[in-house]
């Protein structure tokens, strides 16, 4: 049986198939198009993943399906142009299968991901392509921004936000970042953090100016981490195709808008990241369709007593508050965008609660709806693909109770959701919302060898890339490794450690590229490799379902000769007693350099392997 239908059958879930042969017919609903003109009642057909008839009293073509619409309204598919799907808005391990299933059961059919890097999109969109995992279309990004800036701060590496600081390194970045055919550019080019700690740095104008014309070049749109009115003006002058995040720290003013409305930028103000949480209410529909983890996290804040709103926040969410009127009634067009997976901004749900502000800043509900659907598709440059009900146009489309172009509350009550002409099993989505435990994901048998040498262009011998990571902070540690002679097998880490109290530098060594899919070691007794070096090393395992800081790892030492270093799984504990290393969901091995604030570490690394006792 092959792994989608095995997953199929494990989960109960209609995974993304053919179409009726004769197509869709959805009968007598009220349809709104995502002009923003009033819904109307009417038919809608479709064949081979597109809208191909839209009107009163269509005929069934032989071998179509019909669905009974009455009573509802047809929208098309919903946007969330910001989005970090890797994580999911609480405490909780990353699981992308319940990421997903939370947009598509509220009806979000598009998505922009900002959580991941070039490695990490030829994986999931070969496990999203086969129905492997089910998903909404997502729309990929890379991310730019520059040393010591935004978005390079947590620790990630330079290959997960690539960096520039002039035009000619934006090309080289920009040449990396294309080979990838990334959907979208994610550029974090604003430096303020809100006058809650120091600003970091921003991006200057001709770096972002070529970052836009290569993007564009290839057909791809620029969204933009732009927080300040000084950054909009740089963003909106490079020619960006949004603004991403809200103007918080002034009052736009009319060089702005010009700037904007000439140069075709568009504002993506991701209201609910920033609406303080202190008293935050939900409607009894919302709440009804938060998880049970989001509703406890809920209740437990309200349990507590209300905390008051610092002062920061409240001046910022007022700024923000006019900006979003402001742009609207000088002609800007607004999308929308959540920062879902941040910290009480919840997959999927997050959406409509952004649909919702809008319609209290100026935006009646059928044009908060047209910002979700038809304006969104348009700042992606996909207008004629996505975004509206018109024959031509791709079947993302979502059957609601009620008429929420009259009252968006009624988003809440999502009957039908279609992927590209395809219908989603919502049940079989929240039962997986509703599980405790982690989505399935494709697994890949070991072989044994994971770095000897043998593989080509820099990769592994499992075809994967190494990577380098380090502890938070704009002071943080720097690694560089090469491989002298490829085919040779020995890697070479020097580490220039920065100025945290435990400052340290990681190699990566996914298991399986971008260490999306796991890696499945069973039948292994333990990690062997050839090593020699100066300073403190610990030996890592990334595994899905298990934070980074709770990976099981274990010390080991290097002296100034080669000798072989065997590990057993044995030997490998996790920060957190009650974790269990499954070697089953392995992602990664990381070799870790440890020392003073400062200092300097080096290590050779060869023959790296599973082994098999005998």
């Amino acid at each position: 049986m092959s792994w989608t239908k095995l997953v199929c059958v494990l989960l109960g879930l209609l995974c993304l198939g053919a179409a009726p042969e004769g197509g869709t017919l959805i009968r007598g609903a009220h349809v709104f198009d995502g002009t923003g003109a009033p819904a109307a009642p009417a038919d809608v057909l479709i064949r081979d993943e597109r809208i191909v008839g839209v009107g009163r009293g269509l005929r069934a073509p032989r071998g179509a399906r019909v669905v009974n619409a009455r009573g509802m309204t047809l929208i098309p598919g919903l946007h969330d142009l910001h989005t970090h799907l890797r994580a999911p808005g609480f405490s909780a391990p990353e699981d992308l299968g319940k990421a997903y299933a939370g947009h598509l059961v509220h009806g979000v059919t598009t998505v922009n991901d900002f959580s991941v890097s070039g490695e990490m999109l030829a994986p999931i969109r070969e496990m999203t392509g086969s129905g492997a995992v089910t998903a909404p279309n997502l729309m990929l990004a890379i991310r730019l921004g520059v040393p010591q800036g935004h978005g390079t701060e947590y620790g990630w590496g330079d290959a997960f936000t690539l960096q520039a600081t002039t035009p000619r390194a934006a090309e080289i970045a920009m040449r990396r970042a294309l080979a990838y055919r990334p959907n979208v550019i994610k550029v974090f080019t604003d430096g303020w953090r809100y006058g809650r700690s120091p600003d970091l740095d921003s991006m200057n104008l001709p770096t972002l100016r070529t970052i836009v014309e290569r993007a564009h070049e290839a057909g791809i749109p620029v969204i933009t981490h732009t927080v300040t009115l000084e950054g909009a003006k740089v963003a909106a002058a490079a020619g960006v195709d949004a603004l991403g995040h809200g103007i918080g720290d002034a009052i736009v003013d009319d060089e702005l808008i010009a700037l904007m409305r000439t140069n075709g930028t568009a504002y993506v103000p991701t209201m609910v990241v920033y609406e303080p949480q202190q008293d935050r209410a939900f409607s009894p529909a919302e709440w009804r369709k938060l998880r049970g983890p989001e509703r406890a996290r809920e209740e437990a804040r309200m349990a507590q007593p209300r905390e008051s709103i610092p002062d920061l926040e409240a001046r910022r969410w007022t700024i923000l508050r006019e900006n979003l009127r402001r742009l609207k009634a000088g002609g800007v067009r607004v999308g929308i965008g959540t920062d879902a997976g941040i910290g009480g901004v919840y997959q999927g749900s997050s959406a409509a609660r952004e649909i919702r502000v809008l319609t209290q800043h100026g935006f009646t509900p059928a044009e908060a709806l047209a910002a979700a659907t038809g304006v969104s598709a348009g700042i992606l440059r996909q207008a004629e693909d996505r975004g509206r009900i018109a024959p031509g146009q791709r079947a993302d489309l979502v059957l609601v109770g009620g008429r929420p172009d009259e009252r968006v509350e009624d988003l809440y009550d999502v009957r039908r959701v279609f992927v590209s002409g395809n219908e989603i099993a919502i049940p079989a989505l929240r039962r997986l919302l509703d599980s405790d435990a982690l989505s399935p994901l494709p697994s890949h048998r070991m072989a044994g060898p994971i770095d000897t040498g043998a593989g080509r262009n820099g990769r592994t011998d499992l075809g994967t890339l190494p990577v380098e990571t380090n502890e938070p902070g704009i002071d943080h540690s720097h690694l560089h490794h090469v491989r002298v002679q490829e085919g040779q097998g020995r890697l070479f880490l020097y580490a220039r450690l920065g100025a945290a109290g435990q400052p340290y530098a990681n190699l990566v060594l996914p298991l399986t590229p971008g260490a999306i899919q796991l890696a499945d070691a069973r039948g292994f007794t333990g990690i062997a490799f050839d090593a020699r070096g100066t300073g403190r090393y610990a030996l890592l395992l990334e595994s899905y379902g298990i934070g980074p800081r709770d990976s099981f790892g274990t010390s080991f030492s290097a002296g100034e000769t080669m000798r072989e270093i065997v590990i057993p799984f044995s030997a490998l504990r996790s920060p957190d007693p009650a974790n269990r290393l499954d070697l089953a969901r392995l992602r990664a091995l990381v070799f870790r350099l440890e020392g003073e604030p400062g200092g300097q570490a080096a290590l050779e690394l060869g023959n790296v392997r599973f082994y098999r006792s005998d």
